[in-house]
């Protein structure tokens, strides 16, 4: 029976707070929808040095096919390079023309496409979207990147195409050699010296790359524009649903219904909020005192371990509560070991189908 998540689903969002799992669920949901039949391919930004070994993507930037599975369907992984993400969408953007190599060799531009705030957002969802677009594939999960508000996640690739549009960038150029740019506004207002402090501070070099910067960009930054729409309009597609993973505490759950109401009021379709790791595997909440024995001091440490999880379970039933009219609810209780081979995301997958079944 094919699970209701992958119904009508042609990308998955994972996101969350670091420290959640986010990305051992989102290679998990990835096990499953290839167990189902679907040719999968699980797209993460920087995944454990022990799950890259267990995709089998250590050490590659490539979509590569998942070693040793044995699976209805296929299973591909793949860690996102933002450097050549940004560098392939600006060439193909430019058309691979002369601007394009000049800005490849523009130190300001090797600084923004990899540090800049938003360029790795825009490159995790260009990437997705260049695979969505190619129709390789069934189903497309991501694993966001870890922010310190999820919710910029939305929102970066808007900012960043906002940065790089025509009303900024003819501030910086000045194509026909005429004092009309940035500099020559400078220079007719009399404010040679605020020039003179920025090459003093950052040298000559980077105001001269700054003004060649805009100049190349004029080609592109209207592709950009148009890269945005066209993400966009993905996102908010019925055929993409969001998966929220939460955890731990009170403050984390606080955080995931803030970020719930996010999604809705940004248009985009959340599907399933997954507790993630709220108990352990072995314990069981639901069985009734136990009896004293020769193991006393186990005994005790047993109940005073369920008392513990029964009152982090009081706030999880609040939560959802709050949360059933928003999403499903799945409860994923933390395993005995940890995930270190694609058994174990099996593992977890099967814990994933066995509480959508008793739903």
């Amino acid at each position: 029976m094919s699970n209701p998540l992958f119904e009508n689903a042609k990308v998955l969002v994972c996101v969350g707070s670091g420290g959640v799992g986010k990305t051992t669920v989102a290679a998990s949901l990835a096990v499953m929808a290839a167990e189902e039949g679907k040719r999968v391919l699980v797209l993460t930004i920087d995944p454990a040095k022990r799950l890259a070994q267990t995709l089998g993507i250590e050490g590659t930037k490539d979509i590569t096919k998942v070693p040793g599975q044995n699976f209805k369907g296929e299973l591909y992984a793949s860690v996102i390079d933002h450097k050549k993400t940004f560098d392939d969408f600006v060439s193909r953007a430019a058309q691979k023309s002369e601007a394009a190599k000049k800005i490849f060799q523009n130190s300001l531009y090797k600084q923004l496409s990899t540090n800049l705030s938003g360029s790795q957002e825009f490159t995790a969802l260009e990437k997705l979207y260049a695979c969505y677009e190619s129709g390789d594939f069934d189903l497309i999960i991501l694993d966001t990147p870890p922010t310190k508000h999820a919710i910029d996640f939305l929102s970066a690739p808007q900012k960043l195409a906002a940065l790089f549009s025509e009303g900024v960038a003819k501030w910086f150029r000045d194509p026909e050699g005429k004092k009309s740019g940035f500099f020559g506004h400078l220079l007719q207002t009399g404010t040679r010296q605020v020039l003179k402090v920025l090459e003093t501070l950052t040298g000559s070099q980077f105001i001269r790359e700054l003004g060649d910067f805009f100049v190349n960009i004029e080609q592109w930054q209207g592709k950009l524009l148009q890269r945005t729409v066209e993400v966009q309009r993905m996102m908010v597609a019925p055929t993409t649903k969001f998966v929220l993973v939460t955890s731990f505490d009170q403050a984390k759950l606080k955080e995931a219904e803030y970020f719930s109401r996010e999604i809705k009021k940004g248009g985009y379709h959340l599907d399933t909020v997954i507790l993630n790791r709220i108990f352990p595997y072995w314990l069981d909440l639901r069985t009734g005192s136990e009896k004293n024995g020769p193991d006393q001091q186990l005994v005790d440490l047993y109940k005073q371990m369920k008392s513990f999880y029964n009152q982090r379970d009081a706030l999880y039933q609040h939560f959802e509560s709050r949360m059933q009219k928003e999403a499903r609810i799945l409860r994923i209780p933390d395993l005995v070991k940890d995930i270190s081979d694609l058994s174990g995301l099996e593992e977890l997958s099967q814990l994933i189908k066995e509480r959508e079944l008793k739903k």
